[in-house]
C-alpha cells in the first residue's frame, strides 16, 4: 500500500505504534479506524499479499450452498461458501482472516470436491454469517461436551442406524470433529469439540466422571 501511494509512511507508524499499544487488534482495524485506509483497499492489498483473488458475492445466491457445511464450522473458522459449480465439483470458498489451508483440505476430503480460495472483506463475512445464521437448518447436531472416542463411536453408530445412513465420512476441521452420514432421504451432520479444544478443567472432570462410572 505503501508503494502504490496508499498511505504515507508517517501514517503507517502511527498505526503500527496504536497495534503495539493493543495487540489484539490487527493492524488493518488500525488503518482503518485511523481513516489512513478503507475495507475495499485493506482487502484488495490482503488479496495480493495472500495470492488469492477477492470475490465478489451476488446479491442473489444459491442459499443451498452456505448449508453444505454446518454452522458452527463456517461461524468458527469464519468461512464461507459462495459457489458449487457442479460439473467440476469445485466449491468456492471466502475468506477474510487468512487461508486456513486445514480446513480446505478437510472440506475436499468430506465433500469430494475441490475448493478454490477467496477473499471478503470482515464486513461482508459478518453479514453473510448473521444471514446464514438466521435460516432454518435441519440435519446438524452439535456435541460440545467433552466425548472420548468411544463415546463419539457410540453416537455415531446410532445416528446411522437410526437414520440408515449409507455412507459415513469423518474429518477433523478446526476445534471439531465432523461426522458426514448420507442416507437416501438427506444428508446429517454430526460435530464433536475435539477434546484437545477444550478446557483442561473441563477434561478432567469429564476423565473423573468415567473413572468414577467404571469403578
Amino acid at each position: 500500500m505503501l508503494s502504490r501511494g496508499l498511505m504515507t509512511h508517517p501514517q503507517l507508524l502511527v498505526a503500527l505504534e496504536a497495534q503495539r499499544a493493543s495487540p489484539h487488534r490487527r493492524l488493518g482495524e488500525w488503518l482503518e479506524e485511523l481513516g489512513f485506509a478503507t475495507e475495499q483497499q485493506l482487502t484488495a492489498a490482503l488479496g495480493l499479499q495472500w495470492a488469492c483473488p477477492v470475490l465478489v458475492l451476488k446479491a442473489q445466491r444459491d442459499s443451498a450452498c452456505g448449508r453444505m457445511l454446518p454452522y458452527r464450522l463456517l461461524e468458527r473458522l469464519r468461512i464461507l461458501p459462495v459457489q458449487f459449480v457442479a460439473a467440476t465439483r469445485t466449491l468456492y470458498v471466502a475468506f477474510c482472516d487468512g487461508i486456513d489451508y486445514t480446513a480446505l483440505y478437510a472440506i475436499e476430503r468430506m465433500l469430494d470436491c475441490r475448493t478454490q480460495a477467496g477473499l471478503i472483506s470482515r464486513s461482508s463475512m459478518d453479514r453473510e454469517l448473521e444471514r446464514i445464521g438466521h435460516e432454518v437448518r435441519s440435519g446438524d447436531m452439535l456435541f460440545e461436551g467433552w466425548h472420548d472416542p468411544a463415546a463419539m463411536a457410540h453416537i455415531t453408530s446410532g445416528h446411522a442406524l437410526k437414520l440408515g445412513a449409507e455412507q459415513a465420512r469423518i474429518v477433523t476441521c478446526g476445534e471439531y470433529i465432523w461426522v458426514r452420514l448420507e442416507a437416501s432421504p438427506g444428508v446429517s451432520t454430526l460435530l464433536f469439540r475435539h477434546p484437545l479444544a477444550v478446557p483442561q478443567e473441563r477434561a478432567d472432570l469429564g476423565e473423573s466422571s468415567a473413572r468414577l462410572v467404571a469403578s
